[in-house]
């Protein structure tokens, strides 16, 4: 496992050197049109991470026509088409976008099982894509044009882990997971792993599929062996019942939980049994540096609610190509060969880059949830 990070230092002095300006500039793709394919589960079970990438695509799209997000003066767009969370329909759209002449990128899909179908098409294409949820192990292993701006699961739920042990001191876990979706399952082996390397005795495993919703059972079983902390590998939809249904349960067992439960509405949804959960995560809406706080500003003054780390992570990932094209890459082979040398970009993630695999260099945030939202973990 590789958790290569940039000192924060470092990445700051470079990022002040790339990042961008806020005006638009006039270089060398000046007068191109450039056009960036986007896979998103708008509609169907994964709407609820696809449509905030559609929206961060949609704002992405009025920055660069204002000259907020510089593209050099070339016409690029953002060209969201709808996967519906249909495996099928991902396929059908990696094979229209890697073919039809003008796409020079292609972000997303939205969920790392979608991934695992389309990016070997565009790697034995040699063609550039870049996820922006797809958090799973071996993502970026799948070939040497797949890059990602999102923070793996192996990424952050080892400090997620280290974070919690160090202050809660706890001596047995169990996990619940989802046993049929890759990111799940992943979360499943990385909290595994790092509760085993951390000396923790995992009392209890339980395992649900996407879409199920009466996990009392389940709970009740982890319950009977009295576990010190329970992690959660779940999508929002069952992660937020599995919370509700402790809580009802009256479990007062501390909760961790990777990627997919940095949601906005899971205070709303779970309710007070929520509060205090642990999550590990790529980005915290309440990051004071300028360039979020503008992002949070515009995307919920547009859309009349914040963002959530979908939008972000899809926000970056037009910032990012942006920059590329301001810079002259406006093909898709000029696309690859500029991702091998991307170094910092300033991004609404902070600045990032990519290391030998093609993974982002960034550092995850710890969050707990609190009413109505998150705070850092301390």
């Amino acid at each position: 496992m590789n958790r290569t990070t940039v000192p924060v230092l470092a990445l700051l002095a470079i990022a002040a050197l790339v990042a961008p300006s806020g005006a638009a500039s006039k270089g060398p793709a000046a007068g191109k049109t450039v056009h960036v394919g986007v896979i998103a589960d708008v509609t169907g079970g994964a709407g609820i991470y696809g449509t905030p990438q559609k929206n961060a695509y949609e704002l992405a799209n009025d920055d660069v026509k204002s000259g907020k997000i510089d593209a050099g003066g070339a016409n690029l767009t953002f060209d969201v088409a709808d996967a519906a969370t249909d495996g099928a329909q991902v396929v059908n759209l990696m094979q229209k976008f890697t073919t039809d002449g003008q796409t020079v990128i292609v972000l997303g899909p939205t969920l790392s099982g979608e991934a695992f179908k389309a990016f070997p098409i565009a790697a034995k294409a040699n063609f550039p894509v870049m996820g922006t949820s797809t958090t799973a192990e071996g993502v970026t292993a799948m070939g040497s044009s797949v890059y990602r701006d999102a923070l793996a699961e192996s990424q952050v739920i080892p400090t997620t882990v280290k974070r919690t042990h160090d202050k809660w001191h706890y001596k047995t876990a169990a996990i619940i997971y989802g046993d049929d979706n890759a990111f799940t399952k992943t979360d499943y082996d990385v909290f595994a792993r790092e509760f085993k390397a951390a000396g923790v005795d995992i009392v209890d495993v339980e395992t649900f599929h996407i879409k199920d919703t009466d996990f009392q059972a389940a709970l009740t079983r982890i319950e009977s062996k009295h576990p010190d902390v329970i992690a959660i590998g779940g999508l929002f939809p069952e992660a937020t019942k599995i919370i509700q249904q402790a809580g009802k349960l009256g479990m007062k067992t501390h909760m961790v939980g990777g990627n997919g439960l940095n949601a906005p509405d899971m205070y709303s949804v779970a309710g007070p049994a929520s509060q205090g959960t642990v999550v590990g995560a790529a980005w915290f809406s309440g990051a004071k540096y300028s360039s979020n706080l503008d992002f949070v500003k515009h995307y919920s003054a547009k859309y009349g609610k914040g963002p959530d780390q979908f939008a972000a992570q899809s926000y970056a990932a037009a910032q990012i190509v942006a920059y590329l094209v301001a810079h002259g890459a406006t093909t898709k082979d000029e696309m690859s060969a500029a991702l091998k040398n991307v170094r910092v970009i300033q991004t609404v993630l902070g600045p990032i880059g990519f290391d030998q695999n093609r993974d982002v260099k960034s550092s995850p945030v710890i969050l707990s949830i609190v009413k109505d939202g998150f705070a850092y973990f301390h």
